[in-house]
């Protein structure tokens, strides 16, 4: 019974060896007895303590550890508050019926329209009526022209006729012929030359009322096509070659993009009738945001309008999914502050809206987001790192450094900070402008480089795992 004891715990205890060798070096059993020997011979020292850790590209992207710069911010005057995106009033567009008929949709919902792109047609039995207006008025323009004329000759040929008759009348009066038949003509055809121009002004203004009124259809039918009156007007070639206004050959009402959007609703299906004033579709532009943050009343003593102001992205919007830096990851969006007109009396809060001078993909309708303002412009900027890149290892607070000469390692450092605006702290020393600091896989760093791993060093393999430097 005490062999077997003996020998199960024997069994146990090689077995706890062999474990706790198994991530030593791959170095041949003989190579690491000679090493031992020499080192025991020749009296060196083990490896002095190091506070720089091994993070090769490999492990970097096991690890999804990044970077960010070191800064010059005015931490002290800079107040930040949650907000997020929202579209601008101006953004949104509404496309109706203008007419009653059938609508023939021709996008779909969340397509990508330009401006003056179709967006439905309109088979509208009210257009065509319409068009007779239009018809009847052009024709009413044509019949005062033409009785304009006629008044216009009428009154020539009085005048040419009273004329005529006045020389004969004088050359009879050298005959000494008796005309007294004549001069009673001549002065009828000459008393009916005023009523002939009364006459011709009547039809002016009868011409004048006809174009008038076609120039009102014209308008009202530009309104409800959303197109100017003078692209009806303009002329083209029609069927046999005859030149006709361009209203005479729509026979449907398409209705354009107004600007560039994505169609966000669709109000009805395709092949329906609606009545006028329907909702057929809207569109937005999701690119015309601003944000709406809610500052505290407290802080209302040092905004103002017109303070300069950033628009932060979300976490990760600007970075790569490597590890390293591929993008500043604070990069966002200027723009001027301006406060509500209203505050919130029960909350004690007050809008606090900001309208980026410029545009990114990720600033869309919804996202959330955090306003920076900077309320004195004239405070003298710092070194600053992000908040999120110091962690605390025991009692103490570190970060990691990239290293300067060697990009493949980080240096363990305690953190020497000052004041903290919550997003990034003020750091006194240990860094320049420029360099880098760790921002993500800072706490497996910790693990591996923490106050117990620094003494020794050691190694990351590259799945990640941390391997410490034996003694």
């Amino acid at each position: 019974m005490n062999i077997r004891i003996i020998t199960l715990t024997l069994g146990i205890t090689i077995a706890l060896f062999i474990i706790a060798s198994g991530c030593l070096d791959e170095e041949p059993a003989g190579a690491s007895t000679q090493s031992s020997a020499a080192t025991g011979a020749s009296g060196s020292q083990p490896p002095a303590p190091t506070n720089r850790i091994d993070v090769p590209q490999a492990v970097r992207q096991n690890l999804g550890i990044t970077f960010a710069n070191v800064e010059r911010r005015r931490v002290a005057s800079t107040l930040r508050v949650p907000g997020r995106f929202e579209v601008l009033p101006t953004a949104r567009r509404e496309y109706r019926a203008a007419l009653p008929g059938f609508v023939r949709l021709l996008v779909s919902q969340y397509e990508q329209v330009e401006k003056d792109q179709p967006i439905f047609r309109l088979d509208s039995p009210e257009w065509h009526r319409i068009k007779q207006e239009l018809h009847e008025a052009e024709v009413g323009i044509e019949r005062a022209t033409a009785e304009l004329t006629v008044a216009q000759r009428t009154r020539t040929e009085a005048e040419q006729v009273a004329e005529a008759m006045q020389k004969r009348i004088d050359a009879l009066a050298g005959a000494e012929v008796r005309r007294a038949e004549l001069d009673t003509e001549v002065a009828v055809r000459r008393a009916a030359i005023p009523r002939l121009e009364a006459e011709i002004k009547v039809k002016e203004a009868a011409l004048d009322e006809a174009m008038h009124d076609l120039q009102l259809h014209i308008v009202k039918a530009a309104s409800l096509l959303g197109v100017s009156a003078d692209f009806l007007r303009e002329t083209e070639k029609g069927d046999g070659g005859h030149e006709t206004q361009r209203w005479f050959s729509i026979n449907h009402v398409d209705v354009l993009a107004r600007d560039a959007g994505i169609v966000e609703t669709i109000g009805v299906t395709d092949g329906a009738w609606v009545e006028a004033n329907t909702l057929i579709a809207t569109t937005i532009n999701p690119m015309a945001v601003r944000v709406r943050a809610v500052g505290l009343q407290s802080d209302m003593a040092k905004l103002t309008n017109g303070l300069n102001a950033v628009v932060l992205p979300p976490r990760g919007a600007t970075q790569g999914t490597t590890g390293g830096a591929t993008g500043e990851p604070d990069a966002g969006l200027p723009g001027k502050l301006q406060i509500g007109p209203v505050a919130d009396p029960d909350q004690r809060t007050v809008d606090l809206i900001v309208t980026p001078e410029n545009t990114a993909a990720w600033a869309r309708p919804g996202v959330s987001s955090l306003m920076e303002i900077v309320t004195d412009g004239s405070a003298k900027p710092e070194l600053a790192i992000p908040v999120s890149a110091v962690i605390r290892d025991e009692l103490t607070q570190i970060f990691f450094r990239r290293d300067p000469n060697d990009p493949n390692k980080v240096i363990r450092m305690e953190a020497d900070l000052g004041i903290s605006d919550g997003k990034w702290v003020v750091i006194k020393s240990g860094v320049t402008e420029g360099d880098e600091v760790v921002l993500d896989g800072v706490y497996e760093l910790k693990l591996a480089g923490g106050a117990q791993g620094a003494q020794g060093g050691g190694h990351f393999h590259a799945d990640g795992s941390w391997h410490p430097e034996a003694d």
